[in-house]
């Protein structure tokens, strides 16, 4: 199979993902290798705690890019940020100082873990009536929608989607992520999978271990369209498939 991998931290020395130029080409390799062929690259947003790294993001993503195109030619690689959710942050949006998944609608919007559910969607709804297309980043390791899943659903007809992590049905991120991540793939309410790789080790960029569970609850085209086409979709502006 081939992936696209919409939400991973492969720039170096931006936030928390690679910290170092080596480490971001290792990233890339090791995606590549996984299968992956397309990726957009998804630095945190987060002022209070990374500062603006606007223009910095900007400059390492053009380094990755002239490695890839003499790399792997047949790679896609496309800009975003993963948003951290604060107050006013549609200042940056507006500004384009937080991007756009690429040259589309949507924006992917992160939560702290422990956030209530109030406050959750006080925020995403917030986001979704000032007119930005919401792609809500793992929703599985929110405590706080695992009784909330009719919430999430009302979410996606209005206009949202949801993108989860491979590495969470593996047990990497708990038991808690693990079964809100079968329950939110078991009901259809997930559009996107992605790596949200940071580094090599503890959270690598590649989606192949989540493939023996998506097959037990998906048909082929649902996890092509997990995997690949939906996030292809997304970065195209052009309407996601959902499964019932």
């Amino acid at each position: 199979m081939t992936f696209f991998d919409m939400h991973c931290h492969m720039l170096c020395g931006v936030d928390d993902g690679a910290s170092s130029p080596e480490m971001m080409y290792q990233m890339l390799e090791a995606a590549y290798a996984d299968g992956t062929r397309a990726v957009c690259l998804t630095p945190h947003f987060s002022p209070y705690l990374f500062g603006n790294t606007s223009e910095q993001v900007g400059a390492v993503f053009g380094e990755l890019r002239e490695y890839a195109a003499r790399q792997h030619p047949d790679l896609e690689l496309f800009l975003g940020n993963e948003l951290g959710y604060y107050s006013g942050c549609e200042r940056a949006l507006n500004e384009g100082t937080c991007r756009h998944l690429g040259e589309s609608r949507y924006i992917l919007v992160d939560f702290p873990g422990d956030v209530s559910f109030f406050e959750l969607r006080a925020d995403v709804e917030n986001l979704m009536r000032r007119g930005y297309r919401v792609v809500l980043a793992h929703p599985e390791r929110y405590p706080c929608l695992s009784h909330k899943l009719s919430w999430v659903r009302t979410f996606i007809d209005d206009g949202g989607l949801v993108q989860v992590d491979a590495s969470a049905p593996t047990g990497a991120d708990g038991p808690g992520a693990k079964s809100l991540w079968k329950k939110l793939i078991q009901k259809h309410l997930v559009h996107v999978v992605s790596s949200d790789g940071h580094n090599l080790t503890t959270r690598p960029p590649i989606l192949s271990p989540c493939l023996p569970y998506l097959e037990k609850y998906c048909s082929p085209e649902e996890i092509a369209a997990l995997t690949f086409g939906n996030a292809d979709r997304i970065l195209h502006d052009r309407p996601v498939l959902q499964f019932d």
